[in-house]
């Protein structure tokens, strides 16, 4: 059905020729991305209908999950661009924030990665084998966290040791968040430090979240609810990266124009 809407919508506003300059190739890239994220969810599917497997292959479903969040990546940025005419846009690269933009990019990357780290956890139930915080079994490793061989198998499938990567990721995402977020106090442009206010709230918001989906041995609509608020940090994480890019022009009293 999504690749109907895309089809469907992207047929005809070529055909009307309303697609604006220089979008026809973004807008393939949605579709061929969404044709790979096809593929991607079959190869998921295929891995628990193997032997006796009853659940997907946890780094598959971690592949898909990613992709998932790519797509919406390029949607959100392809969003805020469109917004505003390419004339404004091209006067607002002039004055953006480089080093911000730069943190921007950084924060965008460690959260992709802890998003990753997220689906491997839900991959394998390990949010279910240690409920207590901020220990883990009363230490702060869990114990025998390399017990599957090969090693390496022990970083995807060990519920403690994906479980302590999850935490350990988002503990020093949340430090990086911090550090980015007074970075952007010390901008002269108020619209984007609002954008970086709403990402750090956000960020606050999601820690609570992951350790009450820990200390209620991950109920579903608390995961979900965790889940949900990935997604809507990932989007105010990418809104606030282009307002660094393209910042808003600014009146004489300094409010956004």
């Amino acid at each position: 059905v999504i690749g109907l809407v895309w089809a469907l919508g992207f047929l005809g506003f070529l055909v009307t020729r309303k697609i604006p300059t220089g979008w026809t190739g973004r807008l393939l890239l949605l579709g061929a991305l969404g044709g790979l994220q096809g593929a991607i969810g079959w190869w998921m599917v295929a891995s628990g209908l193997v032997g006796e497997m009853v659940s997907v292959a946890s780094y598959r479903l971690a592949t898909h999950l990613g992709l998932a969040f790519v797509i919406l990546g390029f949607i959100a940025w392809y969003t805020f661009a469109l917004k505003r005419p390419e004339r404004e846009l091209m006067q607002a690269r002039r004055g953006r924030e480089a080093k911000l933009f730069s943190m921007g990019t950084g924060l965008m990357h460690f959260a992709f990665l802890q998003i990753l780290l997220g689906a491997l956890v839900a991959g394998i139930d390990a949010g279910r084998s240690y409920t207590d915080w901020p220990l883990m079994a009363g230490g702060f490793f869990p114990p025998q966290p390399f017990d599957i061989e090969p090693v390496w198998r022990n970083f995807f499938e060990d519920p403690g040791l994906v479980q302590f990567m999850h935490r350990m990721a988002g503990y020093l995402l949340f430090v990086f968040g911090i550090v980015t977020w007074l970075r952007a106090r010390k901008s002269a442009n108020p619209d984007t430090r609002f954008r970086f206010n709403a990402v750090m709230a956000m960020m606050l918001v999601q820690v609570v979240l992951g350790i009450v989906t820990v200390l209620y041995v991950a109920q579903s609509h608390i995961a979900i609810t965790h889940q949900i608020g990935a997604v809507v940090l990932w989007v105010l994480i990418i809104r606030a990266r282009f307002g660094a890019q393209y910042p808003k022009a600014q009146s004489i009293r300094g409010t956004a124009a």
